[in-house]
């Protein structure tokens, strides 16, 4: 197999997941962590997780301030993707990452997961008060949450499972 970027594999194709909620998120990251992964893309188990957790905790305690054009875009960004986001479909792999949700190049797998579980029990809090989305605008709070379990199923699906988990 032959490896570039970061480690990244360019023999692997990304994979189809299908999260149905956090609980499962948390499940693929463990389970990954476990049996090891193949990446497709250039970040670790570690650095999704990292970039996860940010995203999580800005839409609760606020966002960098958006780009200029972004009250141009977010129509346009909310009427072509939004309602694909909603409804779980695939989208292209290569959207732009803000830097501030730019995860470190030696985040650890095992530091990562108790940093996105505690993000998801943030966003999972029935009290949660998001903040609106530099993208999209509003969101419900349910909205909020499928965006966040989108993006989760959208990066985990660049890590391949090195070997078949053993059945407990």
């Amino acid at each position: 197999m032959s490896f570039h970027r970061n480690g990244a594999s360019d023999k692997l194709t990304r994979r189809e997941l299908h999260l149905e909620n956090f609980e499962d998120v948390l499940g693929e990251a463990r389970s990954l962590s476990r049996v090891g992964y193949h990446r497709v893309a250039k970040w670790s188990l570690g650095q999704i997780c990292e970039h996860l957790s940010r995203f999580m905790d800005a839409s609760l305690d606020g966002f960098p301030p958006a780009p200029f054009y972004a009250v141009i875009v977010r129509p346009f960004a909310r009427m072509m993707h939004l309602g694909k986001i909603l409804r779980n479909e695939q989208m292209p792999a290569k959207l732009p990452t803000l830097t501030e949700f730019t995860p470190g190049e030696w985040a650890e797998d095992q530091n990562a997961i108790p940093q996105l579980e505690a993000a998801i029990s943030r966003i999972m809090d029935p009290n949660a008060q998001f903040v609106p989305s530099p993208l999209f605008g509003n969101l419900t709070a349910e909205e909020w949450r499928k965006v966040h379990l989108w993006h989760c199923q959208h990066h985990l699906e660049f890590l391949i499972p090195a070997a078949k988990e053993a059945s407990a």
